[in-house]
């Protein structure tokens, strides 16, 4: 009878236990959103508890993030310091991070990347419907206020002030990876497994890809780099688990790294050094693998690039 009472005990205890991990199950979801914003198209795919509610939070997020850091909108952070020049200008912890990141990426690269450009996008009509080729003298004064020396902050005290009149800051080389970023790190605060957010070539993957078999481990995400001459066809696939994929220019350069920011900043720097000077500087960054297509087809991959890329033959 104590035997029976026993038995009885353990399969109350296996039920409960059943009916506690099924409804654990039952609150995984896949959601998705597909979204025009930062000038592109962003696309979000996550797995996990809560994942519809999540995603509208992240893009939310995102958007205050874009409004935050966009030298084009009237009252972000960016537009008031290029519009205070030689004054100090108070802003967020977001607009820090960024400064931080750029810094860093002019060092490392020889002013290569540099967010001291604003005034030459300007002069050439770059972010507005008035595209134009400016005259000798305007791009004069423009390149005169180029140089990440011209701009002074305190993370700390979070205020930035530019020292030169002509100075103006854009941060569309490392913006839009930032965001990428913090939308990743969102997803993964609210307990989100697999998550994939790709902002028009921006990709960063979280817990790679589910199965459809929820208690089998994740796959890989695979992540297809457009054919420079094709963009109906790829040239590459390129395989992980977590990390940031990102390529640049017309197709021309493709990088894989821990975070999207970075990734953003060293292919713009890329595009302005060069096959050799740009390969020699992605051989040199840690946690940084790339891929460079040339005009003339040329696939050359760095180091360690060749064990997680898999190239598409026609």
């Amino acid at each position: 009878m104590k035997l029976k009472k026993i038995w009885c005990v353990l399969l109350i205890l296996v039920t409960v236990l059943g009916v506690w991990l099924l409804q654990d199950y039952a609150t995984i979801e896949s959601a998705r959103r597909d979204v025009l914003m930062m000038d592109t198209f962003v696309q979000l795919i996550a797995d996990g508890r809560r994942a519809n509610v999540v995603l509208d939070e992240v893009l939310a997020e995102m958007k205050r993030l874009e409004a935050l850091l966009s030298a084009h909108a009237v009252g972000s952070d960016v537009y008031r310091i290029n519009n205070a020049a030689l004054t100090k200008v108070t802003v967020s912890q977001e607009t820090i991070d960024v400064l931080l990141i750029a810094k860093d990426a002019f060092n490392r690269t020889g002013g290569a990347f540099d967010v001291t450009v604003g005034a030459v996008l300007k002069v050439w009509g770059f972010g507005t419907d008035d595209r134009r080729v400016p005259s000798a003298a305007e791009l004069t004064e423009a390149m005169s206020g180029v140089g990440f020396g011209f701009v002074e902050f305190d993370a700390a005290e979070k205020w930035v002030r530019l020292n030169h009149p002509a100075t103006r800051l854009d941060f569309g080389g490392v913006a839009k990876g930032y965001i990428v970023d913090r939308a990743v790190e969102l997803i993964a605060a609210r307990g989100v497994e697999h998550a994939v957010v790709d902002a028009g070539g921006d990709v960063r993957v979280r817990g790679g890809r589910p199965h459809t078999q929820r208690w089998r481990p994740a796959r890989l995400a695979r992540v297809g780099v457009q054919h420079p001459g094709d963009r109906e066809k790829l040239i590459a696939v390129v395989k992980l688990m977590d990390g940031a994929v990102l390529t640049s220019g017309d197709y021309e350069r493709y990088f894989i790294a821990d975070g999207a920011a970075v990734a953003d900043a060293i292919a713009t720097a890329v595009m302005v050094l060069g096959k050799d000077e740009g390969l020699a500087l992605i051989e040199a960054w840690p946690e940084i693998e790339g891929l460079l297509i040339t005009a003339g087809q040329e696939i050359i991959m760095s180091e360690g690039m060749a064990a997680m890329t898999e190239l598409v033959k026609d």
